[in-house]
């Protein structure tokens, strides 16, 4: 259980908690930054409170470190939950593909595709094969492909308003 002077103590030294939010990378734009924000003043006061025996300079340090981790693994769970969610939500879409302006809709973005996102398109997202043996069969790092899909499945969802 957080004390409540601990958590004061946090709140008065916010300063750290942005600090360590902006060294993972977080922008003050994200959509989820007053939640890691938040979460980051909880982390910090509960260390202040399990090490009250420690100099506050080496508590900061200590918690400094640990509200990265904290903020890193969150960011991690929510790209895993992402990469699992966009795919069903093209499947859903690309069901629902029934009317004559989508599919000439559809023709037009393969057209306008880049090799990469055209591989992608017909091997990935219609033939199933997975990314990594795509990316072992084509030389090209996995990572860059699973960026080139995310970037096509918003490209198709905003074109096909789905």
């Amino acid at each position: 259980m957080i004390s409540k002077e601990s958590f004061m103590l946090a709140w008065s030294n916010q300063k750290l908690v942005r600090g360590a939010l902006k060294k993972a990378h977080v922008r003050l734009d994200y959509s989820n930054y007053d939640d890691l924000f938040q979460e980051g003043i909880i982390v910090y006061a509960s260390i202040l409170q399990q090490e009250k025996n420690l100099a506050r300079a080496e508590v900061d340090r200590k918690a400094f470190g640990k509200i990265i981790w904290h903020t890193l693994d969150r960011l991690r769970q929510e790209q895993v939950h992402c990469a699992r969610e966009v795919p069903l939500l093209l499947e859903a879409g690309i069901g629902q593909i029934s009317n004559l302006n989508n599919w000439l809709e559809l023709e037009n973005e393969v057209k306008q595709m880049s090799e990469e996102e055209i591989m992608l398109f017909y091997r990935h997202l219609i033939e199933n094969n997975t990314i990594t043996s795509l990316a072992q069969e084509t030389g090209i790092s996995r990572g860059h492909l699973q960026r080139i899909k995310r970037h096509l499945l918003t490209k198709l969802q905003h074109s096909l308003e789905i």
